[in-house]
């Protein structure tokens, strides 16, 4: 498989080309996604990649397109404890959007992104970023318990 941070300059380097990218048809084996509801087993869930993008956000440094989150995340009933993790060799940030709105996390533990609280039933995606394009290799936990 060829490194997220590697696929992004040779995509980069055919859209100079003037060759349209499909971004809806690229998939990867890591960037899984989820459907929970309260109870899920195994808990934690895990969902793995490599964070950043071609996309440049303000907030959340750069991430991957917006018609191609890393993750969907699909809550089936709300939540009213969800934690979502983070962990990485390096500075990553976590981009949620969803039912609840749009949320950037960076820097939440040390330097890796969490979010914890109630989480409204509906889709969320979710994009791993970084801020230099480092293409990080991450783990993304979902999970009932606080750490």
């Amino acid at each position: 498989m060829i490194p997220k941070k590697a696929f992004w300059g040779l995509i980069g380097a055919i859209a100079t080309g003037c060759i349209w990218v499909n971004w809806g048809a690229i998939a990867w084996a890591d960037y899984q996604s989820f459907v929970l509801s309260p109870g899920f087993e195994p808990d934690p869930q895990v969902g793995t990649g490599y964070s950043g993008g071609p996309r440049q956000t303000a907030d959340c440094g750069f991430v991957g397109p917006s018609n191609t989150p890393d993750h969907v995340l699909q809550l089936l009933e709300p939540f009213s404890f969800l934690h979502a993790l983070v962990e990485a060799p390096g500075d990553v940030t976590l981009l949620i959007e969803g039912p609840d709105g749009r949320r950037c996390v960076d820097d939440a533990d040390g330097n890796l992104p969490e979010v914890v609280g109630g989480w409204s039933a509906g889709t969320y995606q979710i994009w791993i970023g970084d801020w230099e394009r480092a293409g990080y290799r991450y783990s993304l936990y979902l999970s009932e318990y606080s750490r």
